[in-house]
């Protein structure tokens, strides 16, 4: 039986559309301050809004994959690879936490806690390791064919055996 004076109260919280409309508004920024071409700036913009919207289409992914594309047209620059980390970061993880959010739902701003330590932990890695990387290559000469076959095989390589520990376990 319920009485006049039932409440439930929570620590505060936000509406599931404040996560959606953050993921927007973070892919129209980095679209439109890292991406020079303007197709490619609106397509970005649209996949990310179908992400918000839909979150199963992966449209916000799509909208990595367009400021990414529209960044190879340009000159690299130290402050745009930095932004461009940040920014690919902010929408992978928004876009994770819009899979799991659901429409008409309320997130408690603790419940996000673990997640923004982990963008400012991974940010904090992958900040200095983009100047180290800009920085190296800043004065390099075109890479020699050999160098790239190399690399890719270390990649593939490297890949390997992640897949062979990690399935060792399963047995």
């Amino acid at each position: 039986m319920r009485t006049a004076n039932d409440s439930l109260e929570t620590a505060p919280a936000v509406s599931w559309l404040v996560l959606r409309m953050a993921l927007v508004a973070v892919a129209a920024a980095g679209a439109f301050l890292l991406c020079p071409l303007v197709g490619w700036q609106w397509t970005a913009v649209i996949l990310a809004l179908l992400g918000a919207v839909l979150p199963p289409t992966f449209g916000a992914w799509g909208a990595i994959a367009c400021i990414v594309i529209g960044m190879l047209t340009s000159e690299p620059d130290l402050g745009r690879a930095m932004l461009a980390v940040l920014v690919v970061h902010l929408l992978h993880v928004l876009t994770s936490l819009a899979l799991v959010v659901p429409r008409g739902s309320r997130i408690v701003l603790g419940a996000l806690r673990r997640s923004a330590v982990r963008v400012l932990v991974v940010q904090a890695i992958a900040q200095p390791v983009t100047v180290a990387v800009m920085l190296g290559t800043a004065g390099a000469t075109p890479a020699l064919p050999w160098a790239v076959a190399a690399s890719a095989g270390a990649v593939v390589a490297a890949a390997v055996l992640l897949i062979v520990g990690a399935n060792r376990g399963t047995r």
